[in-house]
C-alpha cells in the first residue's frame, strides 16, 4: 500500500519479514491483557485517502479500517513471524483450494451481524467484490483474475453478476473461480478490500458515511481533514480476533509531526502515527525510552520515472538518475530512519537477493553526478524540463525538493509541484495527469514478492487508480511476474529476484531503501502490555489500553 498493506497456503511457507522482529512478546498482548475502557486521541498528518473499504489505500486508511472491516480471511494478531501466519476471519475455517489451484471455497461463520445489527449473507462477498471493481479502485487488479470480473468491468452495469463468484445464503459457502492459478489468492482475500460490507451498500465513495463493517471497532464520526472517529463494536465476537480495549478513538488530523510529537509528551495526544520528525529524536530515544520504540518494515522508498513520456523514456536518463541519488543526504532526511538498498524489493521480503555490485555505485556511498551529467548529454537530454511531484507531508516534502535540486545540478531543468496527500496517489494514478517523476513509496499488502513487482507490471496500468506510476511495459518483465504471481513465495523466489534485478537495470525506478517506523505513546498509555506492532497493519489500535488507576 502507498506510505503501503501475508496470507500463505501454509504455515510451513510463512517467513518472518522483519530482520529483527523487534517489540513485545506477541503472548503478552492482544490477548485481553490490560486496563478496559476509556477514550483515547491520536492523531495522523494527513487526511486517509478513502474511509471506504472498496477504495482506502494508504497506511493512514489502513491502520485503522483493518478494525473495521474483517475480510473471509485475515492475520494472527501477533507480531513478527505470528503476524503473518493465516487465520480465519469472517470465514469458519481456511479455505479450500482445488489442486489446480483455481477454484477457491470457504463458508462465512454462523451468525455474523455488521455493525448496524444487518445479518451477513454470503451474496454480500460478491457485492464486497463488486465495488472494488465498478469504483476503479486501486485493488482492481487484484480482483480480476476471478472468472467473469473483466467482463464485470466492461459491462459498465452495477447490477450484473460475477460469473465467477457462487453464493449459497443457506448455506453460507461461497465459491471463487479463477482464470488460472493465482498464488496470491489467499493473500488478496485478506486484503481491506476483501473486508465485507452489506449487500446493500452504494456504488459509491463512502469516505463521509463510511458503510457497516463486522470488526473490533465501527466508524462512528468522519469529518475530512478535521478528525474521525471509531467506537468499539460490543456486538463484535469471532475467536481469534481479540475486541478493543478502549471504548473510543478520536483520530485527528494534525498537519505538523513537530506539534504532534510535542503533544505526546505533554500528554495531549496518545499516539502519533507518523515517526516524530528528526530535530526531535535524540531526546525522544533516551527521554521516553519507556514509551517509544522503532521497528523495520518491509517497504520500499523509489522515485517513480515515467517511461511513456520524455525524457524518461530514454534509459540513459533514468539510469543517470539513478547514479545521481546520495542516499548519505537521503539517509539524514529520514533522521537516520532509511536503511539504503539498490534493489526495488526490501531485504524483508521472500525474493529479495543484494543486487551486488549496484550498477550505480555504492547505494550507501556518495553520487557519482558526472557519469549521471554524460549519460544526460548522450541522451541529448540536457536542459529538458521536468516536473517533480511529491505531496506536503514533511518527509515526502524534503525528499521531493532534494530530487529537485538533485536533477538541477545533473543538468535538467526541475520544477517542484507539491499537493496534498490526501489526494496525492490518486492524482499520480490518473494517467491524464501524466507525471514525469516524483517520490513514491509502498508498503507491503502481504508478504509476497508480486505485492511489490505489480508495480511495474504493464498488465495493472489503469486509466484512475493506476499504481504502476511510471507505466512500466516490458514484455520480458511481465512474462516474470506472471510467474510470481502464479506461485507461492517460495517457488517464487528465483524469478522474484530476477524480476528485480531487470527493474533495477533497466532503471524503471530509481530505488533508495526500506524505513523504519515508530510507535510513540504518551504517558497515559500501558507501552508494556498494550502496543502490538504488526508486520502488515503497523500499530495495531485494538491492542492499546490506558493505564490501570493507581
Amino acid at each position: 500500500m502507498t506510505s503501503h498493506h501475508s496470507l500463505l497456503l501454509a504455515v510451513g511457507l510463512l517467513v518472518c519479514f522483519f530482520a529483527a522482529c523487534d517489540g513485545h512478546d506477541p503472548d503478552e498482548v492482544g490477548d485481553g491483557v490490560g486496563r478496559q475502557g476509556g477514550s483515547i486521541t491520536v492523531a495522523q498528518t494527513s487526511q486517509p485517502d478513502f474511509l471506504d473499504p472498496a477504495l482506502s489505500y494508504s497506511v493512514n486508511s489502513w491502520e485503522p479500517m483493518w478494525l473495521v472491516y474483517t475480510p473471509p480471511i485475515t492475520y494472527r494478531r501477533a507480531e513478527g513471524r505470528e503476524g503473518t501466519e493465516l487465520v480465519p476471519g469472517l470465514a469458519d475455517a481456511l479455505p479450500e483450494i482445488s489442486a489446480d489451484g483455481k477454484t477457491v471455497r470457504f463458508r462465512f461463520r454462523a451468525g455474523l451481524r455488521f455493525s448496524d445489527g444487518t445479518l451477513l449473507r454470503a451474496s454480500d462477498f460478491e457485492h464486497t467484490v463488486k465495488r472494488v471493481l465498478r469504483l476503479e479502485s486501486g485493488g482492481s487488479a487484484f480482483y480480476l483474475g476471478i472468472v467473469g470480473a473483466q467482463e464485470y468491468v466492461q459491462a459498465d452495469n452495477a447490477t450484473a453478476d460475477i460469473s465467477g463468484i457462487e453464493s449459497d445464503n443457506a448455506t453460507r459457502e461461497v465459491v471463487v473461480r479463477l482464470t488460472e492459478r493465482d498464488g496470491t489468492i489467499l493473500n488478496v482475500l485478506a486484503m481491506n478490500f476483501a473486508g465485507l460490507v452489506p449487500g446493500d451498500t452504494p456504488f459509491e465513495n463512502m469516505t463521509k458515511n463510511p458503510p457497516p463493517g463486522i470488526g473490533p471497532y465501527k466508524i462512528t464520526e468522519s469529518r475530512p481533514n478535521r478528525q474521525f472517529v471509531l467506537e468499539r463494536n460490543r456486538g463484535f465476537k469471532i475467536p481469534g480476533i481479540p475486541g478493543g480495549k478502549v471504548d473510543r478513538i478520536t483520530t485527528r488530523i494534525i498537519p505538523s509531526t513537530q506539534r504532534q510529537a510535542v503533544m505526546v509528551m505533554r500528554g495531549e495526544l496518545d499516539y502519533m502515527q507518523d515517526p516524530p520528525p528528526p530535530d526531535l529524536l535524540a531526546e525522544i530515544r533516551t527521554k521516553y525510552a519507556d514509551r517509544f520504540a522503532e521497528h523495520s518494515t518491509t517497504t520500499t522508498y523509489y522515485f517513480f520515472m515515467n517511461v511513456r513520456a520524455p525524457p524518461f523514456d530514454r534509459i540513459e536518463v533514468r539510469r543517470a538518475v539513478n547514479y545521481a541519488l546520495d542516499s548519505r543526504v537521503l539517509v539524514r532526511l529520514f533522521g537516520g530512519r532509511l536503511e539504503p538498498s539498490c534493489n526495488f524489493l526490501p531485504r524483508n521480503l521472500v525474493g529479495y537477493e543484494e543486487i551486488d555490485p549496484c550498477p550505480y555505485g555504492n547505494p550507501r556511498g556518495q553520487a557519482d553526478l558526472n557519469r549521471a551529467r554524460e549519460l544526460l548529454e548522450a541522451a541529448g537530454a540536457s536542459g529538458a524540463r521536468v516536473k517533480v511531484w511529491t505531496n506536503s507531508q514533511p518527509l515526502a516534502s524534503y525528499v521531493g525538493a532534494y530530487l529537485e535540486d538533485t536533477l538541477e545540478q545533473i543538468g535538467l531543468a526541475p520544477k517542484l509541484v507539491t499537493i496534498s496527500p490526501a489526494v496525492y496517489f490518486q492524482t499520480l494514478g490518473n494517467l491524464g495527469t501524466d507525471a514525469q517523476i516524483g517520490f513514491a513509496n509502498w508498503y507491503q499488502d502481504f508478504p509476497h514478492p508480486a505485492n511489490f513487482l505489480f508495480l511495474v507490471d504493464g498488465d495493472a496500468i489503469q486509466p484512475t487508480n493506476n499504481q504502476n506510476l511510471g507505466n512500466v511495459d516490458d514484455a520480458e518483465l511481465n512474462r516474470l511476474i506472471d510467474r510470481v504471481e502464479r506461485a507461492t513465495p517460495e517457488e517464487a523466489a528465483d524469478v522474484a529476484a530476477a524480476a528485480d534485478r531487470r527493474i533495477v537495470e533497466q532503471a524503471y525506478v530509481a530505488p533508495y531503501g526500506s524505513e523504519r517506523v515508530s510507535t510513540f505513546l504518551s504517558e497515559r498509555m500501558d507501552f508494556d502490555d498494550c502496543s502490538l506492532f504488526h508486520p502488515v497493519y503497523q500499530n495495531d489500535y485494538s491492542s492499546f489500553c490506558l493505564k490501570s488507576p493507581p
